[in-house]
């Protein structure tokens, strides 16, 4: 038996699927830009139609992707499988043995697609317009470029094999420590040395020391030799990234940039659990559109009368309840009541269970 029910008819539904798909991102993109324009009318004055056209582009891939792609999945599913359906399509094909399953395959298959595309596009497409649009926003403003990773004053760090650093001051752009002291503990966890240094710089591949002192210890905390130096080479490799801040949210960080981040930011003993949260919810938003599509198509499936009404309706609903599941996710994976994984795939794993009943109630 084959898997589509035909070249034509699976060329048809998709086409049909994708106009309505792009109609409705066409749709969502007007109403986000009208209502940015409409706030941002007083701070864009100084700014002309070429500049603001080219901020609106840079704008494009953020709404396509967090505004307008899940609706749209959503709506798109329940509208043309609506129309088939109530067109009697559905019922004809059904007549010829062919199973509602078959009939809207391919359009799952189209999901999946969508689903795989925009977890790639965030990566590779979304993440770099940001941060080019900050550039030439900064650029427009004659401000000062915006730096992501900022300098910090007074910091403790937990570095790698028990090595605690004591920072005054430390410099993002130039990888630079200021008023440093290291501490080093051995397997028992005693003091086994400590470093005083006016200041140390990274070339690369470890912390080179400048201007200090060398105290190393023995059993009890008794001090066995010290050592003045000008210069010091270290075996000390502990990441610059680990010691600067960044700005960003964890949701506008690539996927491996992120998972770095969460990494150093539990190493260094903070609290970590609602960044991974929202970490899991990015890669989870993904599968979702694969999940409304399917709930979408279940719903559309059933016979209606008015699709043009009851997609929106299906749409705003489902969207707002996810939203809401959302913010669940995140307020419970952050607090620590469930583990942040389950946090950030919340809304998934309760739209998996919709979406497997709907299925089961498809008439075959």
């Amino acid at each position: 038996m084959r898997l589509f029910t035909g070249k034509t008819y699976t060329l048809f539904i998709i086409r049909e699927y994708l106009r309505v798909f792009f109609i409705c991102i066409i749709f969502i993109m007007g109403i986000s830009y009208i209502v940015r324009a409409l706030q941002q009318s007083e701070a864009w004055k100084a700014f002309g139609i070429g500049q603001i056209l080219v901020i609106y582009a840079l704008e494009a891939p953020e709404i396509v992707l967090r505004e307008a792609l899940l609706p749209s999945c959503m709506f798109a599913s329940v509208f043309s499988v609506g129309i088939l359906s109530r067109n009697r399509e559905i019922l004809a094909l059904r007549s010829c043995g062919i199973s509602t399953y078959r009939i809207i395959l391919p359009l799952m298959v189209v999901g999946f697609v969508v689903s795989l595309l925009s977890l790639l596009a965030e990566d590779y497409l979304l993440i770099k317009s940001m941060q080019t649009r900050d550039i030439y926003l900064s650029k427009l403003s004659g401000a000062e470029q915006k730096v992501y990773l900022q300098d910090r004053e007074n910091v403790i760090v937990f570095g790698e094999k028990g090595t605690i650093y004591r920072i005054d001051r430390y410099s993002a752009q130039s990888s630079e420590m200021s008023g440093l002291m290291v501490i080093q503990k051995d397997e028992r966890g005693d003091v086994s040395l400590r470093i005083d240094a006016e200041k140390a710089l990274w070339d690369g591949h470890n912390w080179v020391l400048y201007s200090g002192i060398v105290y190393n210890f023995g059993p009890g905390g008794s001090i066995e030799g010290q050592k003045m130096f000008s210069k010091l080479g270290t075996s000390l490799h502990d990441d610059p990234r680990y010691f600067s801040r960044d700005i960003r949210k964890i949701e506008n960080m690539k996927l491996r940039e992120g998972y770095e981040y969460i990494r150093m930011t539990r190493k260094m003993g903070l609290n970590y659990r609602s960044m991974l949260t929202k970490y899991h919810g990015r890669i989870a938003r993904s599968v979702t559109l694969f999940l409304v599509t399917v709930i979408g198509l279940a719903l559309g499936s059933m016979p209606v009368r008015n699709a043009l009404v009851i997609s929106f309706s299906m749409t705003l609903g489902f969207v707002l309840v996810f939203f809401f599941i959302i913010e669940l996710g995140n307020t419970f994976g952050g607090s620590g009541a469930v583990p942040p994984a389950v946090g950030g795939w919340l809304g998934n794993i309760i739209f998996s269970f919709v979406s497997l009943y709907l299925l089961k109630r498809i008439r075959v």
